[in-house]
């Protein structure tokens, strides 16, 4: 509208220096606790003033709840994206999810720690936001392996089991993963997805590899809706990622 003023911008540089203050709370945070750290930890961690502190966030609860606004509404934005693409074959949309969730997670270790560990510390409007994204992001996997297995991709395994594995793995990141290394994610991303996927994929879907075709002769005895056939493919899957991990340079 002519003559209305716009909202103004911050420029990149207090972006940057946001997340500068979220990165210090979030260590202190897993260091000490939430209830053990203050303020003014986070002002000398960061090298700034309490006043300078509370420009970007007027308490540490605020800082929490920023945290964990993050990462859970993103994974949940992320997670709607690719679930409700049904044009997707449902082999390439859980590719995709793990490919997303890892990757969010391999990006921002050091906040899915605290809002893991902390969760219980935000106010209850925030507690329930969190845990509704999480949901949301449960749902949407268990959406894809369900399509999967009606497809006749996936076997007809236990869809909220194989869902809570898939996504534990991919949390899982958060504990070993340090992007102050340095080192890519995307390699570490794209081969959680792949192991995820294989962990699902039927042997008799177009395009299983040789290993699992070879993988049917094992679990031919196993009854595929059971429990423990998906927990058995996610504990397979971990083994091959760690494996994998371990012999890195």
């Amino acid at each position: 509208m002519p003559g209305k003023l716009q909202p103004s911008r911050r420029p990149p540089r207090n972006e940057a220096q946001r997340q500068t203050i979220l990165d210090a709370a979030s260590l202190l945070f897993i260091e000490k606790g939430f209830g053990g750290t203050n303020i003014n930890d986070i002002a000398d961690a960061v090298g700034v003033t309490r006043t300078a502190l509370y420009y970007y966030f007027p308490s540490k609860e605020a800082m929490l709840e920023a945290l964990t606004k993050d990462v859970t509404e993103r994974a949940s934005e992320l997670t709607a994206e690719v679930s409700r693409r049904a044009e997707l074959p449902a082999d390439q949309a859980l590719h995709e999810l793990i490919l997303r969730q890892a990757g969010l997670v391999l990006a921002h270790p050091l906040q899915f720690r605290v809002a893991e560990r902390s969760e219980g510390s935000l106010p209850e409007e925030q507690r329930h936001a969190a845990q509704a994204a999480r949901r949301a992001v449960r749902d949407g996997f268990v959406s894809v392996i369900r399509r999967g297995i009606a497809e006749g991709v996936f076997p007809p395994v236990d869809a909220d089991v194989a869902a809570f594995s898939i996504i534990g793995m991919c949390n899982w990141c958060a504990w070993w993963f340090d992007t102050r290394r340095g080192e890519p994610m995307e390699p570490v991303a794209e081969l959680i997805a792949t192991f995820g996927l294989r962990m699902l994929r039927s042997p008799e879907a177009p395009g299983a590899t040789n290993g699992e075709k070879r993988g049917k002769a094992r679990s031919a005895k196993a009854d595929t809706t059971d429990v423990g056939y998906a927990l058995a493919r996610a504990r397979e899957a971990l083994d091959l990622l760690e494996n994998s991990l371990a012999s890195t340079p």
